[in-house]
């Protein structure tokens, strides 16, 4: 019995369907940083629990700042939010496209936000045969003046194909002469190599037509805290998307937290580390399998295809979760199939358990 259409990380529903306890469950299907979340955020909220009787600063200018430092970007382009989903809904709602453009296979919220404020939508598909690598010359010559908005996952999820900063400067120099806005979801940018230059947030300050949203969910293992943000130096866009915004919408804990999480370079240090040597495992590992192909990731993930015809990813679901191990079967994904599944980075030893069961299956 596999759970399809299962959003990963939906440990809920599993433990549901599965009669597995939750605290049971090896999870390669969230996405979410192995190390957890930082000893410093948890020491902080468990010094200012009585901070929960209070309301926030409104104007959020110290978790604003925090984010500068960490970013880069002025903290005056910056706005906070209850996760990076609340800012997608926010921002395409400030900036009310009549007909959009999205890179799928891509997450289904923008789709849904899109089309909700009456947008039409295109999916531009990232194919298989060029592994899944945005062709850049195929997606400019469907922008013309109609296009109001571009939809980037960067890496992408669920393919973990990514545009360095000078393809999304190239990208964002042709959009800007069709008045075309980008919009960029970096929210597994962190995990990527800093060599490759995926991080876009540098162009903030010289692109008016680009709005970058990321959230705290993934890197810092902080789900539950809803804590997400978003950088764009076009005032008008911006002061339009705090008009809509509604008040105190990141709560006192997620606050405190952003502030501290932000400054602990410990851990951002361990976890780019420890993520990099893992994926650089997985990738040498795997790639001796004759009856999988993997594709280049620079996120906490790797989408893999099964080129065996007699193994589906749902069989594969279905053996693992017998050792209480979750995957993401990607058949759902738009331009997958049956035979595509992604698993996520986690701990050394449980990336090994893994890599043990696809060497058995395959």
């Amino acid at each position: 019995m596999t759970i399809i259409n299962q959003h990963g990380g939906d440990l809920d529903s599993i433990e549901r369907l599965y009669k597995i306890p939750r605290e049971k469950i090896i999870d390669f299907s969230g996405n979410i940083n192995p190390l957890g979340v930082p000893e410093s955020v948890k020491n902080e909220i468990k010094k200012n629990t009585d901070l929960i009787c209070t309301y926030p600063d409104s104007d959020y200018k110290i978790l604003r700042q925090s984010i500068e430092e960490y970013t880069g970007v002025n903290y005056e382009n910056i706005i906070v939010g209850n996760g990076a989903t609340e800012l997608i809904s926010l921002f395409i709602k400030a900036l009310s496209p009549k007909k959009s453009i999205i890179i799928s296979p891509a997450y289904s919220e923008y789709e849904r936000e899109l089309k909700l404020t009456g947008s039409s939508v295109e999916l531009f598909p990232l194919t298989e045969d060029e592994n899944f690598k945005l062709n850049m010359q195929k997606l400019i010559q469907k922008l013309d003046s109609d296009i109001d908005l571009v939809v980037l996952c960067n890496p992408n999820n669920p393919t973990g194909s990514y545009l360095t900063l000078h393809e999304i400067e190239f990208l964002l120099n042709f959009c800007l002469d069709k008045n075309i806005f980008l919009m960029i979801d970096e929210t597994y940018v962190e995990f990527s190599d800093a060599d490759k230059q995926v991080d876009a947030m540098p162009l903030i300050k010289n692109y008016n037509n680009l709005f970058i949203i990321r959230g705290t969910s993934k890197f810092f293992a902080s789900p539950g805290l809803r804590l997400g943000y978003c950088a764009c130096s076009n005032k008008k866009l911006l002061d339009l998307a705090v008009s809509k915004k509604d008040p105190w919408s990141v709560n006192m804990l997620a606050n405190l937290a952003g502030i501290v999480m932000f400054k602990d370079t410990e851990f951002i240090k361990n976890s780019k580390n420890i993520i990099a040597a893992e994926r650089k495992k997985f990738i040498r590992e795997l790639s001796k399998l004759k009856k999988i192909k993997l594709y280049d990731s620079q996120s906490n993930f790797i989408l893999l295809k099964i080129l065996d015809n007699n193994i589906s990813a749902a069989n594969v679901f279905d053996i693992l979760i017998k050792d209480n191990i979750v995957i993401r079967d990607a058949s759902d994904f738009p331009y997958l199939g049956s035979n595509f599944l992604r698993f996520c980075i986690l701990s050394p030893e449980h990336n090994d358990l893994l890599l043990l069961k696809l060497k058995n299956i395959f």
